[in-house]
């Protein structure tokens, strides 16, 4: 009897996002393994109804009821073929049960409660309580209920512990390391048409408040010497996009990234948030140093100096985050060095693909099937 895996996650694996890439690796390394998947998410799952709403409440309504009607949609096509079921984030509050016994997983990237603390002077009070209260304490702590939790990084599980009082392992995330790997700057910069000579700074991300883009935007005026590529999805920034020394791309493809990575002295994550930050671990994987705020990648790999130099402890920071700047232009061999010393081992050790679903098979005991 062939084993199958059902997937539950808020959008479909195509989309853009850290939580959508964990999902399509997921699906990719369980297929590898003899597992067949079947994913449930709101294009799927959804009724048409709530998709036409418009409006604040409409998208709050959606969000709401996307783990009812997903989990809903998921019990509908359960067979005895179905040996587990791993949930994500809010989306898993409800009870699925199955003819044959069921593994049940629930994968935390951060929480809603962490986020809605960081983005709080951004948003309405009405959203921080939204978020705080329902999305988080009532959504996201249901879904991990009674199952085996884990999480994207050592924050994320203090998160988990603090506000829904469950134990859960730090599993991190798988990066692929033959992808995300060391290349040569100068054939980078020459096949991205970026400048042969002079610092280069990048930023992947969008212009969300919660990533930090103002503090990008003070970058740019106060390191004029550095030339930015700023890697953005959604909205476009005009007033930078005219600037002679920034570069800037839109909804590049996740398989152009190590490219633009191994291209630039530099990467910057000013998030006010950021429970894992693919940017950073990723930046790392290709050998290219990260000045970021404390965040659940950037803790773990930018502990140990001269690394650490480059952790800015207060988002706002914007004098941190140039000094940070100005002492990697001024000695770029040393912490270049650096990231391959310690923080890439480190990151090779955690988040492989060999390493990490080595952790994975022991944790949730879904061998080879």
């Amino acid at each position: 009897m062939s084993r199958k895996v059902f997937v539950l996650t808020a959008e479909s694996p195509e989309a853009g996002g850290g939580v959508e890439h964990f999902v399509r690796e997921l699906i990719k390394g369980l297929e590898a393994r003899g597992y067949q998947t079947e994913i449930f998410h709101r294009g799927n799952s959804e009724p048409r109804w709530p998709a036409l709403r418009k409006g604040r409440l409409g998208a709050k309504l959606g969000s709401s009821l996307a783990g009812y009607w997903i989990g809903r949609n998921a019990q509908r096509h359960m067979t005895a073929e179905v040996c587990a079921v791993i949930s994500n984030s809010d989306i898993g509050a409800y009870r699925i049960g199955g003819p044959a016994p069921l593994k049940k997983i629930h994968f935390y990237h951060g929480t809603y409660r962490g986020q809605a603390e960081a983005i709080r002077s951004f948003i309405k009070y009405s959203g921080y309580l939204y978020l705080k209260w329902w999305s988080s304490m009532v959504l996201e702590r249901l879904s991990g209920r009674g199952k085996l939790v884990l999480v994207n990084s050592e924050q994320t599980r203090e998160e988990v512990r603090r506000f829904f009082g469950f134990d859960s392992t730090a599993l991190w995330l798988p990066i692929d390391m033959n992808r995300f790997s060391p290349g040569d700057m100068a054939a980078s910069r020459a096949a991205l048409g970026l400048p042969a000579q002079g610092p280069i700074g990048l930023f992947v991300g969008s212009t969300h408040p919660m990533k930090g883009f103002p503090v990008v935007r003070a970058l740019i005026e106060r390191l004029p010497d550095v030339h930015w590529v700023l890697a953005l999805r959604g909205s476009m920034p005009e007033k930078i996009a005219g600037k002679s020394a920034v570069t800037v791309l839109h909804n590049t493809s996740h398989d152009d990234l190590p490219a633009l990575y191994r291209a630039a002295d530099f990467s910057v994550c000013p998030s006010l948030y950021e429970p894992f930050g693919y940017v950073v671990a990723e930046a790392i994987a290709c050998g290219t140093p990260v000045i970021a705020t404390s965040g659940g990648a950037s803790s773990m790999l930018l502990r140990m100096p001269p690394s650490s130099e480059l952790l800015v402890k207060d988002p706002s920071d914007v004098e941190a985050f140039v000094s940070a700047a100005r002492r990697i232009v001024d000695d770029r061999l040393r912490h270049r060095e650096a990231v391959f010393a310690v923080a890439r081992p480190e990151l090779l050790r955690l988040m492989s693909p060999e390493n990490w679903w080595k952790r994975f098979v022991e944790l949730t005991g879904l061998h080879v099937a």
